[in-house]
């Protein structure tokens, strides 16, 4: 019984890490993305060429990449919220940045622009056009500037 019981709790536990361990990448289509991430890059980037689209998993999360032509980069959440646009060397859509992002970069970097943004559970981590990183809380307070 003991020894039964042992195997068993191994062959659970070898199911649940090879699980995690397996991310799964897949090339799928426009369409076949939520309808949120379609309408974002319907509206901000209808001028570009997409060149791939992706669904990765790993372990329970779902996440989309997309990619342009150009090199413009999207990640999008399993709901479709974009979670990083990386435009480099081009500027992040100004739609797509907040308000206060936006206005604490025009005020404190003039002539720089927002060439990457990503946001998370904790806030926002910009790349500007100079170099500088810059990170912001969910207050949109700067908690960190790297360069």
């Amino acid at each position: 019984m003991m020894k039964t019981m042992k195997m068993m709790m191994t062959a659970v536990m070898l199911m649940i890490a090879s699980t995690a361990c397996t991310g799964q990448d897949k090339v799928i289509t426009e369409k076949e993305l939520p309808a949120s991430a379609q309408k974002l890059m319907k509206e901000q980037f209808a001028d570009k060429q997409v060149a791939i689209v992706q669904k990765d998993r790993d372990g329970l999360r779902t996440s989309y990449d997309v990619v342009y032509s150009d090199g413009t980069k999207l990640e999008f959440d399993s709901k479709g919220e974009w979670t990083e646009i990386d435009s480099k060397p081009q500027t992040v859509p100004s739609a797509l940045v907040p308000r206060e992002i936006t206005d604490y970069v025009v005020k404190t970097y003039p002539n720089v622009r927002i060439v990457q943004i990503e946001r998370d559970k904790r806030g926002y981590e910009t790349d500007l056009s100079n170099g500088l990183e810059v990170r912001f809380n969910k207050q949109f307070k700067v908690v960190e500037i790297d360069n």
